[in-house]
C-alpha cells in the first residue's frame, strides 16, 4: 500500500461519519422546512406545503429574519475583527517580553474554558445599573449606562464576548510566533528595517495561513452563538439581542414552528 494513501485511509471512517450526520441533518432540516409542522406533533400529520416557510420568511411582515441576519452581521463584525486585531497585538507583546510568559498564558485559557452560560448570567449582574461596569464609569465620568436598555443590550454582549474570546487568538497566534524562522528577521535586521516593517513583510506573511485558520473557527463558532446571549438578556429587550441563533429558538421552541425554524436553519 503506498504511503501517501495511509493518512487518508485512518481518517476515513471519522470523515464518513461526519459527513454522513451533515448530510442527513440537512436533508431532514430541507424536507421539514417544506411542511407546516408544530412541535411536540407526530411526523405523520405534518401538512406538505412546499416554499410558503420561506414565503413568510422573507416577505411577510411579522418576520424578524432580516433584522436578525442584520444584528448577526453586526455582531460577527463587532466581535471578530476586534478579536482579531487585541489577540494578534497581546501575542506580540507576550512573545516579545518573555516576562511571565508561561503564568499569562495559563491564565488566558480560563476565560475559554468557563462554561458561556455562566459567563452571561455573571455579565448580566456587572452590567446592571448598579452593577460593577456602571461602577467604574460613574467613577470616572459621572453618569450611569442602561446596558438592559434596546441601544446597548447588543453592545453588551458583543463586550463580554470579545473578553471571553479574545484568548482564543491569543493563544493559537502566541504558538505561531514561536514557530517562525529567525533566519528572514535576521537579514531584514542587517538590511536595516524597522520592526515595522519586519512585522509588516514578514511576520504577518507567516502567520497568514494561522490568521485565516483562526478566523474561520471562530466565524464558524460566532455563527452558532447562543448561550450567552440567552443568559444575559434572551433575544431582549424585544429583538435587540435577537441574533440568528436566538431567532431560530424563538421561531421552533417558542412559537412551537418546526417548519418555520427549519426554513431559518437551512
Amino acid at each position: 500500500m503506498p504511503k501517501n494513501i495511509t493518512p487518508f485511509l485512518l481518517i476515513a471512517p471519522a470523515f464518513i461519519v461526519v459527513f454522513s450526520l451533515a448530510v442527513y441533518s440537512l436533508v431532514w432540516l430541507s424536507a421539514i422546512s417544506l411542511h407546516d409542522f408544530t412541535f411536540g406533533e407526530k411526523i405523520e400529520k405534518a401538512v406538505f406545503i412546499g416554499l410558503e416557510n420561506y414565503q413568510w420568511l422573507f416577505f411577510n411582515e411579522s418576520s424578524t429574519f432580516y433584522h436578525s441576519l442584520f444584528l448577526t452581521a453586526i455582531y460577527i463584525g463587532g466581535t471578530l475583527v476586534p478579536e482579531l486585531i487585541f489577540g494578534l497585538t497581546i501575542a506580540l507583546l507576550l512573545h516579545k517580553s518573555k516576562m511571565g510568559e508561561s503564568f499569562f498564558s495559563a491564565c488566558l485559557i480560563i476565560p475559554i474554558i468557563l462554561m458561556p452560560s455562566m459567563v452571561g448570567m455573571v455579565a448580566r449582574l456587572y452590567f446592571s445599573y448598579d452593577g460593577l461596569i456602571n461602577y467604574f464609569i460613574e467613577l470616572i465620568f459621572n453618569v450611569k449606562l442602561n446596558w438592559y436598555g434596546k441601544d446597548l443590550a447588543l453592545f453588551a454582549v458583543i463586550l463580554v464576548d470579545i473578553w471571553e474570546w479574545t484568548p482564543f487568538f491569543i493563544i493559537i497566534f502566541h504558538a505561531g510566533l514561536k514557530t517562525l524562522p529567525l533566519a528572514p528577521y535576521e537579514a531584514a535586521k542587517v538590511e536595516g528595517a524597522s520592526n515595522f516593517q519586519s512585522f509588516i513583510y514578514i511576520t504577518l506573511p507567516l502567520l497568514g495561513p494561522l490568521i485565516l485558520t483562526a478566523f474561520i473557527l471562530r466565524f464558524m463558532d460566532i455563527l452558532r452563538i447562543f448561550d450567552v446571549i440567552f443568559s444575559m438578556f434572551a433575544g431582549g429587550p424585544g429583538t435587540a439581542t435577537t441574533t440568528l441563533p436566538i431567532y431560530i429558538y424563538r421561531t421552533t421552541l417558542v412559537s412551537e414552528n418546526v417548519g418555520r425554524g427549519s426554513a431559518v436553519s437551512i
